[in-house]
């Protein structure tokens, strides 16, 4: 039986991403975003669904972002994305500090249901 995967929708932005990781958290629920790394490059994502797309009750689907270089090295070692109140401020830091602190969750590889992703 073969896993059926994501559907993989590549953001114009890290800043677009840490974006929508905004919207969709709440003061109850903080949503999360997924590392791992890909050859020299780190992807950051979320998993979400698509709902009521058509005849279907959801499309899963993973926004996800790539990088490299710098940016990548500043990710690799970091557990949350602190989110500013003034402004779209955002950095990465080992700890939770004031503001929104959007967790990070490290994976050891790709999952499997994740596609092979334009990087």
């Amino acid at each position: 039986m073969e896993l059926e995967k994501v559907i993989p929708i590549k953001m114009a932005s890290l800043a677009d991403l840490v974006r929508l990781a905004m919207s969709i958290s709440t003061p109850q629920t903080t949503t999360y975003v997924i590392k791992y790394s890909d050859g020299d490059k780190v992807v950051l994502g979320i998993l979400g669904i698509f709902r009521d797309y058509y005849k279907y009750y959801g499309i899963p689907i993973f926004y996800y972002y790539t990088s490299s270089g710098e940016e990548a090295g500043k990710i690799v070692d970091a557990n949350y994305i602190v989110v500013s109140t003034n402004g779209e401020k955002f950095e990465f830091s080992k700890n939770p500090k004031p503001g929104l602190s959007i967790p990070i969750i490290g994976l050891s590889e790709k999952p499997p249901f994740i596609p092979d992703l334009l990087v």
